[in-house]
């Protein structure tokens, strides 16, 4: 993890040891995404022995997506370069968020009546997302047989909320808010407090890159006099980059290696693939070579 906030990390390099560290991150970070998309193409098509299993599927896939568009956003240092940190900070933002779901799903060491107890907390969580989301668009009341229907889908996860022990033995009043489903599942802090994350770290780096993902006052003040969010590269915005990148690394390095702990081979399997992909890529390039007269 990153030892150094934003605004140390501006004062204390010039600006050619911003920009050597910028290739650095953006080197190092592109070999843990190909490693991570190794194993992701790796425990494809793998059956899922638990909930876990599953949901570690689908979120590592959704880590492995959003780190490949990080990096298609992190320029090489080019004269001509678009270069936009902000929207770099707001996908780091939401990689973090997806980080926090992948480890207190699937990745968490909890008895399995706590593990399962998580599902159920997802699946009220999205129930009640799903119903605040339509009920903006809703033009007329449902009629009954849609009430009915909703009510059925409710009603099975609260008898299911019911059945768990875990949950079952919270007091009433937290019963009754986790039912409701309105928040998501976990308290970031207390998800972060059992990794070996440096919670004041990540903390200030999540305000920070939120501050870019709803354009609050960080994230535009002093932009001319700082010479940074003009869409070219800048002493600052090279720094902000860097801090993004190696703290996406962190999260994906973590991940992938939560991921193998889950399936194993997945690495194996997955580097035979990739380099199936890397002969035909090369294959086709020959090919349109040649056609071209190159």
């Amino acid at each position: 993890m990153v030892d150094q906030t934003a605004d140390t990390a501006a004062t204390r390099w010039s600006e050619a040891e911003a920009k050597a560290k910028y290739k650095a991150a953006r080197k190092a970070f592109a070999a843990c995404v190909v490693r991570a998309e190794t194993v992701s193409r790796g425990a494809a098509n793998v059956e899922s022995e638990t909930n876990q299993h599953f949901w570690a599927s689908v979120l590592f896939t959704r880590l492995v997506v959003t780190a490949k568009t990080i990096q298609m956003l992190s320029p090489e240092l080019h004269l001509d370069a678009h270069w936009d940190f902000s929207a770099v900070a707001s996908i780091t933002r939401n990689l973090a968020e997806c980080y926090l779901f992948f480890y207190f799903l699937c990745i968490d060491n909890v008895s399995l009546d706590e593990k399962n107890a998580r599902i159920i907390l997802l699946n009220l969580h999205d129930n009640a997302s799903r119903k605040k989301l339509f009920d903006e668009t809703r033009v007329q009341e449902d009629d009954a047989e849609t009430v009915a229907l909703k009510a059925a889908v409710h009603d099975n996860l609260v008898r299911k909320f019911n059945a768990n022990a875990y949950l079952s033995s919270l007091p009433k009043k937290q019963k009754r808010e986790l039912i409701k489903g309105e928040k998501t599942p976990f308290i970031q802090d207390k998800v972060i407090e059992r990794t070996t994350i440096d919670k004041g770290n990540f903390r200030f780096l999540y305000r920070f890159f939120s501050q870019h993902t709803h354009s609050g006052p960080v994230a535009f003040y002093r932009m001319a006099e700082h010479g940074r969010g003009r869409g070219f590269q800048s002493h600052l915005d090279t720094v902000y980059m860097v801090l993004a990148l190696e703290f996406a690394r962190d999260l994906i390095e973590r991940a992938t290696v939560e991921m193998l702990s889950l399936f194993p081979n997945a690495e194996t399997r997955g580097g035979a693939f990739m380099r199936i992909i890397s002969t035909v890529k090369a294959a086709s390039k020959k090919k349109t070579d040649r056609r071209k007269g190159r």
